[in-house]
């Protein structure tokens, strides 16, 4: 760059070709939120060490901040853990093996699925009970 263009302010630092420096706000990034939804309010919290304690831990298996989950729990709104999550996952994955068989079956392609589907029904069957022993702890 010259001396002439630092001095006439046309260098990297000052505005491009087409651009002003004039321009309103950006309506880029993420849309404000409503005064009545924003979270300007606070509440401390005493808990004793083997409280808090739980609470990580809990925290941790819900995979949220401390915050987010006592929101969340305060508030009556869902926590599902991690194991939930993976459990599900499977359950769906067993879910999709049982219904390309079936898919199969109806089609003629399979002969003998009995086995096949007996052994898919009694998974889905054990990741129900699972699901349901870990809900009611």
């Amino acid at each position: 760059m010259s001396e002439q263009d630092e001095q006439n302010g046309s260098g990297s630092g000052g505005p491009s070709k087409g651009s002003s420096s004039k321009r309103g706000p950006s309506k880029r990034g993420r849309p404000k939120k409503d005064p009545s939804e924003r979270r300007t309010e606070s509440y401390g919290l005493r808990l004793s060490p083997n409280e808090m304690e739980e609470l990580e831990e809990r925290c941790e298996a819900a995979g949220l901040s401390k915050a987010e989950y006592l929101r969340r729990r305060a508030l009556g709104k869902p926590v599902s853990t991690k194991v939930d999550q993976e459990m599900t996952r499977e359950l769906n994955r067993v879910g999709t093996n049982l219904n390309q068989i079936a898919y199969r079956a109806n089609r003629g392609e399979l002969p003998d699925v009995a086995a096949e589907a007996k052994a898919a029904i009694e998974e889905v069957r054990a990741l129900i009970g699972e699901i349901g022993q870990m809900q009611s702890e």
